[in-house]
């Protein structure tokens, strides 16, 4: 019987597969670029293997994706967000809770 693999496994093959999708590398391609057999991360992916931290930084190296874009709630709304909070963030005191209200009363 195989095991089922845990939510923050699933979380990071899935993660991993969109950025490595995004950047138009096959499993192999990327698995190469790392240095590793052609099976690596094709076997990552089926959960056959962990992945170290420090390997998943170098792939996130090569994928050329910050931690912060990785770990964020929405990779695909992770500029936008990024632009949000800057803006935000120069707003003054009052205007951030002005801001804040705001979105409270839309919810």
């Amino acid at each position: 019987m195989k095991n089922e693999l845990s939510e923050n496994r699933k979380f990071l093959i899935n993660r991993l597969g969109y950025f490595r999708v995004r950047a138009k590398l096959s499993a192999r391609d990327l698995s190469l670029r790392m240095g590793k057999s052609p099976g690596y991360m094709t076997k990552f992916e089926a959960g056959g293997i962990n992945l170290p931290v420090d390997v998943l930084f170098d792939i996130l190296d090569i994928l050329n994706v910050t931690k912060e874009e990785f770990f964020s709630y929405d990779p695909s709304k992770f500029e936008d967000d990024k632009k949000f909070i800057r803006k935000f963030r120069n707003l003054s005191k009052e205007n951030q809770e002005l801001v804040i209200n705001i979105m409270e009363s839309l919810k």
